[in-house]
């Protein structure tokens, strides 16, 4: 099995204001990593950080890319895109 590909590019960047701008499978990595623990545990987080493990080892950002604007509308985080 190939390794991870963190580098693949979401299907349009998202932008959180003030915050960041989300371009790759790495950017989405890195902010679930920035969350707190008690956000991490949330079932909505493990299945994106699933959907994005996925994504990261068959190229498949699309499933991804819906997962991420689903957590980001259940935690009322704005997202826009970039």
């Amino acid at each position: 099995m190939p390794p991870p590909d963190w580098s693949l590019e979401l299907p349009q960047p998202l932008r959180i204001p003030k915050m960041t701008t989300l371009r790759t499978l790495a950017d989405v990595r890195s902010l679930i990593d920035y969350l707190p623990a008690e956000y991490r545990q949330r079932k909505a987080w493990r299945v994106m950080g699933k959907r994005l493990e996925e994504a990261a080892q068959n190229g498949d950002v699309g499933q991804a890319a819906i997962a991420l604007r689903i957590v980001l509308m259940l935690e009322n985080i704005p997202c826009l895109p970039d």
